[in-house]
């Protein structure tokens, strides 16, 4: 079967390689020039949700003056995308058996990966203006709560709840396409049991497990420890809520 997959997809492979190089780059961005076929869109989509107009500043990002906020390339949400990308492809590819089924999906994942990014990133930044406004007229922003934190959990809630949903949605998609096109797609009960540890193991991949290497090369961990325990703890809520609506409506089914 390797040999099957490697003669079959290999051209994708060598492409999801260098669509990650270039990805990187644009992850590290910080001209907001070289990131507006994101953050436009991005920006457009977070005025429709929140209704506060959006203003474009070169090399800045997308700024509204009253409420000091800006949509700087660092919340492009870039990271994501390629995050996104990642596992649509490398999470499914290899269970597409039939070649013109694969190279569809390959397609499909790097649309997929984009317009998922623009929607979820337009939530997330929506959240990370009104939210903190609102606790902080309830009394709520003091203490163990500070600004950072929120920001982080904000951020961490929203990109991971919806890249579980991704991968639920993408693997019934996957198997529409296959079906569509007749093509077998290789069912893993092992995969299929487990589905929300797929999703983190890519989350906690690039969120804690590469910057936990740097840090070792940089020697630097100030902070690291309470940041790795929020993340922990943010997405050990959202899987055993996910898991208990799992659970539920299963019993509603039976």
């Amino acid at each position: 079967m390797k040999k099957t997959l490697l003669k079959n997809y290999w051209p994708l492979y060598t492409l999801i390689i260098i669509i990650t190089v270039i990805m990187r780059d644009f992850c590290r961005a910080a001209d907001s020039d070289k990131l507006l076929w994101i953050l436009t869109p991005t920006a457009r989509w977070v005025s429709i949700l929140s209704g506060i107009p959006f203003a474009y500043l070169p090399h800045m990002g997308y700024v509204n003056h009253l409420h000091q906020f800006l949509i700087a390339p660092s919340c492009s949400g870039s990271k994501f995308m390629l995050l996104s990308f990642l596992m649509l492809t490398l999470s499914f590819l290899y269970r597409i058996k039939e070649r013109k089924a694969g190279y569809l999906w390959f397609g499909f994942s790097m649309v997929f990966a984009y317009v998922s990014t623009i929607f979820v990133n337009g939530i997330r930044i929506t959240a990370s203006i009104y939210l903190p406004m609102f606790l902080e007229k309830k009394g709520l922003m003091k203490g163990a709560l500070t600004p950072d934190r929120l920001h982080t959990m904000i951020g961490t809630a929203t990109y991971f709840l919806f890249l579980c949903l991704i991968y639920l949605a993408a693997a019934m998609i996957s198997r529409c396409l296959s079906a569509l096109v007749n093509a077998p797609f290789e069912n893993d009960t092992h995969v299929s049991k487990f589905r929300l540890a797929i999703p983190a193991f890519w989350y906690l991949l690039i969120v804690l497990a590469l910057p936990f290497v740097k840090r070792i090369y940089q020697n630097e961990w100030e902070g690291f420890g309470q940041y790795t325990a929020l993340i922990l703890g943010v997405c050990v809520t959202i899987t055993v809520i996910l898991h208990c609506l799992r659970l539920l409506r299963r019993r509603m089914h039976t």
